[in-house]
């Protein structure tokens, strides 16, 4: 988890469970703190949200898509994700755009009010 000021590792365990050794030490190699969360801290749909979204870690979107869709967001305050959707023009996947901007933190999704669908909300990042 980057945070404004530093980096933490976050691991996520079973209850009962312990950090792995192999996940210890890339902390300490690292030297960054590690936090432990249980799963069952992790609650509602949040979980599943997140999995969702995870897969397009690594995916890449146009510099013009992202100029295009925080114009919108500045313009309207949030979109609907399918507004939201209708933005993005230059990627073969309007919702990987939309995941990868929200796991580096240009824009917000509503993770918590339900499965994501196409009236989860869309708002800029705000810290």
């Amino acid at each position: 988890m980057v945070r404004e000021t530093a980096v933490e590792l976050v691991a996520v365990i079973e209850d009962g469970e312990r950090v792995p050794d192999w996940a210890i030490a890339v902390a300490a190699a690292r030297g960054t703190p590690i936090r432990c969360v249980p799963t069952s801290e992790l609650t509602g749909v949040r979980l599943e949200n997140a999995r969702e979204i995870l897969r397009y870690a690594n995916w890449r979107v146009t510099l013009s898509d992202r100029v295009r869709l925080l114009a919108a967001l500045d313009q309207e305050g949030s979109l609907a994700l399918a507004e939201a959707m209708t933005t993005i023009r230059n990627g073969v996947d309007p919702i990987a755009a939309l995941a990868a901007l929200a796991l580096r933190r240009f824009v917000d999704l509503d993770l918590d009010s339900g499965r994501i669908g196409p009236e989860t909300r869309v708002a800029r990042w705000r810290d």
